[in-house]
Formats: C-alpha cells, structure tokens, sequence
C-alpha cells in the first residue's frame, strides 16, 4: 500500500469518550486497577528509568506540536475540530497539537512545495513523497535513538514485530519513519470485489467465480436493469485507483498487481514485472472486452472515493473493490429503505488452474516523520509513543472513548451500539472516526498481542462481515516480500524508474480504453529499452535481502 503512495492510504476504512489510568509507560493497561471517568485529570507515575517517561508528557498546554496530513477519513468531521479523543489525548499527555490538515486529494498539492522549500516544516509530517526523497534531503530526523531514550512502547512493539520493523527501515538501515500497522486488519478487513448479492438474486445469477463468470454478471447488470428503475443507468463494476483497481482481476490469473504493483516472486523465487507477462495480456485483452460494452465506469481514471459513495447511494452501482468494512456502511445507504441493499464480499476470481487469492493489506502503510528543524523531538517521540503503541494510547486509537464508543467487559474493551447500531447510520469505521479514532494518523492493528483487539471486537457482533471474512481467510496471501533499497540501489534506478512507469501507466490504460491496439510485443520491447532488465536484478536483491535478513 505504501507504494501507491498518499492516494491508497490506502488504503485503506473509527471510536471515543473517556478512559483509564495514567500508569507507567511500557506496563500493560490491562493490569490498570482503577479507571478515572472523564474528568480530564491524568494521574501520573513516579520516575522510572525503564519507562522513559511519565504521564502527562509536559505540562498542560507548555508544548505545542505542529502536525501535517491527511485529514480525518470521515470528511464531516475535521481533525482540526479537536474531535473528543484528540481531547482526551490531550489531557492526557499535555501536549497540545496544531492540526494543519487537508483532504487526502489535495494534502499531496499543499505539502510539497513545503518540502521543497525546506522551511517552517511542521514537527511530525504524513509524507506525500517517498521516504528516500526527505533522507537525502537532510529533512527528517533519525528515530532510533530518539527511540531508545524516550520511547519504550515503540521500541518493545519493534521487538515483538520483527517483520514490520524491518520493512520500515530505510536504504541505511536507519529508523526515520513510523508506518501504520495493518496485520490486525490484513485478514479480518481485507480489499476484494464488493458485489451486489440481491442483484444477483433478483437476476437468478450465481456469485462469479472465474472472468467469464464476472463478464456474465456485469453484462446483466448493464442490461437487466437490476435497480428497477427503468433506466439504463447501472454501472456494473465502479473501481477506484485507476487501472490498479481493474488490475484486481489479474488475481484470478496469477498476478499480483494491486498491492504489489507486479513485482512478484514466481514459485522459483524469480522476480517477474508482472504487467509485461502473457497473464497480463489475457488480463488486458479482457478488460478492454469490458471497457468496449460499457460494463467498467467509462470515468474510472478520475474515479474517487466520494464518486463511489454517491453512486451507491443511488442504487447505480452492482459491484467495486473495498475493504470488506465498507460492506456495512454500503447496506446502510440504500435508496430503498424497503428492499434494502445487500453487498457482500466475493471470493476471489480464478480461473481454471489457478487458485483463487486476494493480496493482504499492509503490513505497514505510510511513513509519518520528525523533521530536523523541529524544536520539540522528545515530547514528539514521546506523543508518537503514546498513540501508535502505548495499550492506553492504543485503545484510544481502536475503541474511542469509554462509555460512548466501548465498555469493558470482564477486562476487555468491547464497542457499544453507538459504534454496531449507530444511531445516524454512519458505518462502524465512521462512527469511530467521526469521534477521531481509526485516525489518518500512525496507529496500530496487530495481528496479535495487547494493540490486536479492535478487529476481532467489530467482527463479533457482526456476524455477516465475521462470516465474510472466514470464506476468504484461507484465500490471503502476503504482497509484495521486499526490502528496502539501498542507497546505491535508488542511484541506479532513479534515472529509470521515473519514465518507464510513465510509459508503464500510459500504454496500459491506452489498451483497456482502446486508444491503441494492443501491441504486446512492441510494449515488453520499449520496456526492455527502459531498463526493465536492471529494475529487475534490483527487485531481486532486495527479495533475497527480505527472506535473508
């Protein structure tokens, strides 16, 4: 996810009202034996040099942290309008924070020229550029050490997560950004084909299971009029990302060009460019066959999120690609308050010989950073510290806020109606990030220890998406196994990579829409002109490092 930059953070689908006791940093919450109630007075720990700090971080409202990135998931509700777990964490560690926030569309315009410039950098910034960019220009501040002295969650949560650890450090092996952590989600919430089922019954169709399968559905999607409205106005498969969202098909014949981007591994151990394989070419084929009869969303390059919603919010759309805890809040917004809609997750296509799959998410997505010229770095590890992997800070960012979003039960957070059963409709990920948890900021969910629990307790009370999940639990496979490149490796490729992805982008896109007739030969030979050659020995370099090191 990383690697489709600001635009899929993405990709990428929160809670809050008051908690807990101020214990030691690095102690486990769970052992907190008395809980104070919103009263906004956090109780503090005696020194302690294995801990690194106590709560509150600075006295109340003595430091000011500057704070650069996208904004809430959830537009109507700003993180500028200190939303109540912004609140509650502000009580608790004293450090106010200046949100200079921006839409998702529009945060990668505003933030740039910053960067460029170089001057009047926020303390921590969301980066909309790769990470290598701000290391070479001297921008962001080193982490480890920081780390060391001042930040004991995150350094025990590295400890305990090698896998994470090692695909957040950079060319140098240095420490200079922290990512959000998906594992959590990667199997309970995982990206795959949203499709319409009650279009499919109404239509007697079965569920697709190979590309002829889905061709049959969207073609009676087009021209059945499923939506009953006596108007030809469904569009049967509305992706978003560009052609990376009809690139999801490639699954069902072996590719991995979503997450990955289609740099993968065969079998062998041999790193392929997927996009230039004669899979991909049968893909290709096909999806022109699609884009030609009107079955894709003619507008699919330009297509956001917010178009997606609107659509569906007026019955037109029959099936897309999201997280599966979309599906919820899709359900919630039928048109027909009578026959309401039903989406479900699909399993992932396949075509004969090959065994269907859908790519993981993450397992880390984004890089947020500390820049050089920032005056507070330690109360800024030590906030950092607190929100991505204290159990405290974590519940903060997972459950929102005690009596409003969560209630504890036998020693365990479990959400309340407000979050399963909102009362305006809002799905459960909106609902918490309408209160500022499930943030665009670094946050964790775990596949296992004490940050873990937030996944499995939205799925338990939700028995269909818990049902969803389980028939495609088996079907997850890890995407895109690299590690980072070194220095010397980013020299040699920056002069390539840049045009050919260019060529890349244009001359797929070309295919689908028709603009040019499909030339494959012509098209792996111009990409052999690039460099693909070099772009692959280093793809295979950082492979073997990854399953090496």
């Amino acid at each position: 996810m990383r690697k489709m930059g600001v635009v899929l953070c993405s990709l990428l689908l929160a809670a809050t009202t008051v908690l807990s006791a101020c214990s030691k940093q690095g102690e486990d919450v769970s052992k907190e034996t008395q809980t104070p109630k919103a009263t906004g007075q956090a109780q503090t720990s005696a020194p302690d040099e294995t801990v690194g700090y106590t709560l509150p971080i600075v006295e109340d409202g003595s430091v000011t942290l500057r704070y650069a990135g996208w904004d809430n998931w959830y537009a109507p509700k700003s993180l500028s309008q200190n939303l109540p777990v912004w609140q509650e964490v502000e009580k608790r560690t004293g450090v106010k924070i200046k949100w200079e926030v921006a839409p998702v569309s529009q945060y990668a315009t505003s933030m740039q020229p910053k960067l460029a410039a170089a001057k009047d950098l926020p303390d921590i910034i969301a980066l909309p550029v790769e990470l290598d960019k701000v290391i070479e220009g001297g921008l962001v501040e080193p982490l480890d050490e920081l780390i060391d002295k001042y930040a004991p969650n995150i350094k025990k949560f590295m400890e305990d997560n090698p896998v994470e650890y090692k695909k957040m450090r950079a060319f140098d092996g240095k420490l200079y950004s922290l990512a959000a952590v998906t594992t959590g989600g990667a199997l309970t919430d995982p990206m795959g084909f949203l499709l319409r089922k009650d279009w499919l019954d109404k239509l007697n169709l079965p569920e697709p299971k190979t590309l002829d399968d889905w061709y049959t559905v969207l073609k009676a999607f087009k021209e059945k009029d499923p939506n009953g409205n006596n108007k030809a106005d469904e569009i049967p498969y509305m992706p978003q990302y560009g052609y990376k969202g009809l690139g999801l098909f490639g699954n069902a014949v072996g590719l991995h060009l979503f997450y990955s981007n289609g740099y993968y591994p065969d079998k062998d151990g041999k790193v392929r460019f997927e996009w230039m394989t004669p899979e991909a070419k049968e893909l290709i084929v096909w999806l022109n066959k699609l884009y030609t009869e009107g079955l894709i969303d003619p507008s699919f390059l330009q297509t956001t999120e917010e178009h997606i919603i609107a659509a569906v919010s007026r019955e037109q759309v029959g099936s897309t690609m999201h997280f599966l805890s979309r599906m919820g809040q899709f359900d919630s917004m039928s048109a027909d308050k009578e026959n309401k809609s039903d989406w479900m997750l699909a399993l992932p296509p396949a075509q004969p010989g090959y065994e269907p799959y859908y790519e993981k998410y993450g397992p880390i997505s984004g890089n947020w950073v500390i820049t050089k010229e920032s005056k507070n770095k330690e109360a800024a590890i030590k906030w950092l510290d607190y929100i991505y992997a204290s159990e405290e800070g974590n519940r903060l960012m997972t459950f929102g806020i005690e009596g409003m979003s969560y209630k504890m039960v036998n020693g365990e957070p479990e959400y309340t109606d407000f979050v399963l059963n909102n009362p305006e409709g809002l799905d459960p990920a909106n609902t918490l990030r309408s209160i500022g948890a499930y943030p665009p900021t670094p946050w964790v969910r775990a596949g296992s220890g004490p940050l873990s629990k937030s996944p499995a307790a939205l799925l338990k009370n939700n028995p269909k998406a818990l049902e969803q999940a389980k028939r495609v639990e088996n079907m997850m496979v890890d995407n895109e196994p690299f590690a980072s490149m070194t220095a010397g490796e980013i020299e040699e490729l920056s002069v390539i990579s840049a045009d050919m992805q260019t060529y890349i982008d244009e001359t797929i896109v070309n295919f689908i829409t028709g603009k040019t007739p499909i030339d494959w030969d012509k098209y792996v030979s111009k990409l052999q002109e690039y460099g693909m050659d070099k772009v692959l020995k280093v793809k295979q370099q950082q492979y073997e490092r990854f399953i090496k090191d």
